[in-house]
């Protein structure tokens, strides 16, 4: 047994690829932003399940193993190789179905739709759409326990479409669990975004749908929004800084960077962050599992 998984694993080393990928957007738009490097990856399926449909990322910055969880269910074990600022290697480690309560794995669109990931601790904590809930996972993909949500994120009507749910979240040191829905909620005003922690909230303008949040090294907020015209096909996505222990009713966006079809950038369905060490970043994009479309992971550092 232990030569065929020999086997395996040589056989998909070979199917992996990493692409360098030019984005177009290598000049900073700011002086708090600059891009690294940009590659597209692929692998071969994992014991059958296929590496698509990646919707956030999180590092375990121990041994720069990264985990990515796709909205189809499944969890990714990834290790990460970088060198003078460049993306030399990703290696697909392992892939699960996340499971129930029961141990059962997911099953079914609701049930699976995992959007939003990070690590506290040594435990993943997955958000998830359509059935709007936050799980603590091992990080094998086994079901620990469920995470009370804040008021009133449990119920799926006060959200404004299946698709608009939970999409985000975050460890903070001070704050511990900090969430938010893609879009406002229903009769929320829908110029402002916000970010829920147990105990405190914070509003924020809006510039486009709420895909990712992460702490930053300095314990500040830094979140990613995009837009997608589905008329013209134009994409844009808008990084942002947001000092929470600064904030008052409302938060001030101080804007990273603003990357846009529109200005020349090769952007693809951007949905996961997760930073490394310091203040360097990896990005990645939802192929949504289209041929048409690619998984892009983008590594850049802002300032403080």
């Amino acid at each position: 047994m232990r030569y065929v998984t020999l086997i395996f694993l040589l056989f998909h080393s070979l199917c992996a690829e990493i692409i360098h990928y030019e984005t177009g957007c290598s000049a900073a738009r700011s002086k708090a932003f600059r891009i690294l490097d940009s590659v597209e990856v692929r692998f071969a399926p994992w014991y059958g399940i296929p590496f698509e449909g990646v919707s956030d990322l999180a590092c375990d910055r121990k041994d720069y193993r990264l985990y990515a969880v796709s909205d189809r269910g499944w969890l990714y074990r990834l290790q990460l190789v970088i060198e003078d600022a460049k993306i030399k290697r990703v290696e697909l480690a392992g892939a699960v179905t996340l499971t129930d309560a029961k141990g059962n794995d997911l099953d079914g669109k609701k049930w699976r739709d995992a959007e939003g990931m990070t690590l506290a601790s040594d435990w993943l904590l997955v958000a998830f759409e359509r059935k709007p809930r936050i799980i603590l996972y091992r990080p094998d993909g086994r079901f620990v326990e469920k995470v009370k949500l804040p008021k009133p994120l449990g119920k799926a009507k006060r959200y404004r479409g299946k698709n608009s749910m939970l999409e985000s979240v975050a460890w903070h040191p001070r704050y511990g669990l900090i969430t938010a829905p893609e879009q406002p909620l229903e009769k929320s005003d829908a110029s402002l975004h916000t970010l829920y922690a147990k105990k405190k909230r914070w509003k924020i303008p809006a510039s486009g749908s709420l895909t990712a949040i992460e702490t930053t090294a300095k314990g500040n907020i830094l979140i990613l929004e995009r837009n997608y015209d589905w008329i013209t096909g134009e994409r844009s996505v808008h990084l942002s800084l947001i000092r929470i222990a600064e904030c008052k009713k409302r938060c001030v966006k101080e804007t990273i960077a603003t990357l846009s079809t529109t200005e020349g950038c090769r952007l693809d369905n951007f949905e996961g962050l997760t930073r490394l060490e310091g203040n360097r970043y990896l990005m990645i994009s939802d192929d949504n599992g289209s041929p048409l479309q690619k998984t892009l992971l983008v590594l850049f550092e802002i300032s403080e």
